[in-house]
């Protein structure tokens, strides 16, 4: 098997996985890297399923505790009801989150055919579009600077909000982290409930993504391509897994640390460099 066609999976799955954790947009830089290293065949369903879940494992991973607690919190909530008091603050949590997930499901489902279209015609073109987006909005935040450092709970307003802002990132290049870490920063949560609340609602969207392409593909919705060996699947895995994990302990700091101007300038850069790929 060629070492070039291996490398060039192994370098996709890291940089989903890398970017997937900061505000500069996974879905735009893969779609960058797939025009540099000249792959044709990374559209195919099952590859997006694989390389994404490497990214949510390694969420599940890293937010596990948390998740266990507002999924105990939740059931014990439902079915204890002398317990009630105790549990309300999580089941109420998670029902922010399942809020926060409805505008990208309607979203998702209303206008997905049409962003692969484009993306499928013109998709330098647009994630250019979108990273600009995604540094205008990160630079316009950082205007409001030092942010607020008391850690104080997102409300049904916030979560509505959030989950709008998410929805803005279906477009590919405009950065989902970057979103809804942005607009619940501009409604005045601290950095740490604004990147907890961006990243736990990450899990439930990336879950229901995942099932919607596997019923697709079961009822023929979508068929898979044979030209991706299964080792391309397993490397790809790996790397995207990895570098989400990687990228988390390394980098995350400079997101977390509030600092978001640094990224709207590498996104300013990175839109500019699409937008020149698209022209020449």
């Amino acid at each position: 098997m060629d070492i070039v066609i291996i490398l060039k999976y192994l370098l996709l799955g890291i940089v989903q996985g890398f970017t997937e954790v900061l505000p500069i947009s996974s879905s735009g830089h893969v779609e960058i890297v797939k025009t540099l290293i000249d792959i044709e065949c990374v559209d195919n369903v099952l590859f997006l399923i694989i390389v994404n879940t490497g990214s949510l494992i390694t969420f599940i991973f890293i937010y596990r505790k948390r998740l266990i607690d507002i999924i105990v919190s939740f059931f014990m909530y439902i079915f204890i009801p002398a317990r009630r008091t105790e549990h309300r603050k999580g089941f109420i949590y998670t029902l922010k989150i399942l809020v926060a997930t409805i505008p990208a499901v309607i979203v998702g489902f209303l206008f997905e055919d049409m962003i692969d279209s484009i993306l499928d015609s013109h998709g330098l073109l647009l994630v250019g579009i979108g990273l600009l987006l995604t540094a205008t909005v990160l630079f316009y935040i950082t205007s409001r600077e030092p942010f607020n450092s008391k850690d104080h709970d997102v409300n049904w307003t916030d979560s509505l909000l959030i989950g709008i802002a998410q929805s803005v990132a279906l477009i590919p290049g405009v950065s989902r982290s970057g979103m809804t870490s942005s607009a619940a920063l501009r409604r005045g949560r601290s950095i740490q409930t604004a990147l907890d609340f961006s990243f736990i609602m990450y899990i439930p969207v990336s879950i229901g993504s995942i099932m919607l392409m596997i019923i697709q593909l079961i009822s023929g919705e979508e068929t898979l391509g044979n030209d991706i060996p299964t080792l391309m699947f397993i490397i790809a895995f790996m790397g995207a897994m990895v570098a989400t994990y990687i990228a988390y302990r390394l980098i995350f700091n400079i997101f977390k640390s509030g600092k978001l101007r640094y990224f709207s300038y590498y996104c300013f850069g990175a839109s500019a460099f699409a937008l020149l790929l698209y022209i020449f």
